[in-house]
């Protein structure tokens, strides 16, 4: 009897519980969808930070929703904030999102951190919805050409363009990858690209580039003037013609595109680079010192400020911090005798002739190969 009246007792109380959670898990499930509800709203209104609150909440209490995953890496990678894009973007993939709600985010939030070999790792060519398709294998195609495989880049970039022949994206990669290789090839397609969207400012501004990596800086200065005037705010455009007026000496006509840059984003990185640039180029080297001191953090992802901070450096007679950071330089760069021959006259400065030897003895060895400074 007892027995029995303990069995009902334990049956009363394992109901009751279990009606307390299933209320817990659906007040949950409610709650979640309300986070989700404000940050669309917030979305629509533009408060950023706002909608990334309403996100987090809404993980909080449904952990394991791929959806919120998946739009809560969307929202970091529009922040900049990469590292939690990529780590969103992998979570929704492992509660099983489709392909198409977070690959796209999580090969870009790889690719701006510069991780291409994690790309290729992260991401396989498939056969997926051919837009989605030609998408990823764009991004891989631009992963491979960072690393060098021209067979695969060359490869992927042509699927894409194959796969979605609307896109005008996979076509400026391959432009742009052409551009060394198959000249010909590469206008032909630009000039298509032009053709078919003569507003496009993308396809003007890899114009724009391309004329410049040919020597061609009137025709390029040209066509990111048309940039910057179908888009008064284009950056990139600014950027380029600020760093072909750098390299004529005009300065106060890359300052006309670097202020208003800097003015908006103070941290803007290629803009700081560039003034300091300016400043050592006008050899006020205590101003482009400090400069590259306080964007030094990027140079790791960027070789060239290595030198730019090597050389200021140097010339404030810093030798030994200048051939630590050309050494740097040089790890990343190897075939740049520009920087070989400058860490050497650093090393012989603080009497160091056998490291001046050792920087100076490759330029030597390889005698007749292309100077990869020029």
């Amino acid at each position: 009897m007892r027995l029995a009246q303990s069995r009902r007792l334990w049956c009363r109380v394992a109901i009751g519980s279990l009606i307390f959670v299933l209320a817990g898990a659906s007040a949950a499930a409610r709650d979640s969808a309300a986070c989700v509800r404000d940050a669309e709203q917030y979305f629509t209104k533009g408060n950023l930070r706002g909608a990334e609150i309403e996100l987090r909440n809404a993980v909080r209490e449904t952990p394991n929703d791929p959806a919120i995953r998946a739009r809560l890496a969307g929202l970091y990678l529009q922040l900049g904030n990469l590292a939690s894009a990529e780590r969103q973007a992998r979570a929704a993939g492992e509660l099983g999102a489709d392909d198409k709600d977070y690959l796209p985010t999580l090969a870009d939030a790889l690719l701006g951190q510069q991780q291409f070999g994690r790309v290729l790792d992260a991401i396989q060519p498939d056969d997926r919805d051919p837009v989605l398709e030609s998408r990823l294998r764009m991004v891989l195609g631009v992963a491979a050409a960072a690393l060098r495989d021209w067979d695969k880049a060359e490869a992927m970039l042509r699927d894409a363009v194959r796969l979605d022949p609307s896109a005008e994206k996979p076509k400026l990669q391959l432009v742009q990858f052409l551009n060394e290789k198959h000249p010909d090839e590469a206008d032909k397609l630009i000039d298509a690209a032009i053709a078919a969207s003569p507003r496009s400012t993308e396809a003007l501004q890899v114009k724009g580039e391309m004329l410049r990596a040919r020597g061609d800086e009137d025709g390029a200065e040209r066509l990111f003037g048309d940039v910057l005037r179908l888009d008064p705010g284009n950056t990139r455009a600014r950027l380029s013609r600020a760093e072909i007026n750098i390299e004529q000496d005009k300065f106060t006509a890359a300052d006309q595109d670097l202020d208003p840059i800097l003015k908006v984003d103070p941290d803007h990185f290629l803009a700081n680079y560039l003034r300091g640039v300016e400043f050592a180029k006008q050899q006020q080297y205590a101003e482009a010192d400090r400069i590259c001191d306080r964007i030094s953090p990027g140079f790791p992802g960027f070789p060239a400020g290595y030198y730019l901070q090597g050389a200021t450096k140097f010339a404030l007679g810093q030798f030994s911090k200048a051939e630590i950071i050309l050494a740097s330089y040089l790890g990343r760069v190897p075939g740049d005798a520009r920087a070989a021959r400058l860490i050497a006259r650093a090393a012989l400065q603080q009497h160091g002739a056998p490291r001046a030897i050792d920087y100076i003895k490759p330029l030597a060895d390889n005698v007749g190969t292309p100077d990869k400074s020029r």
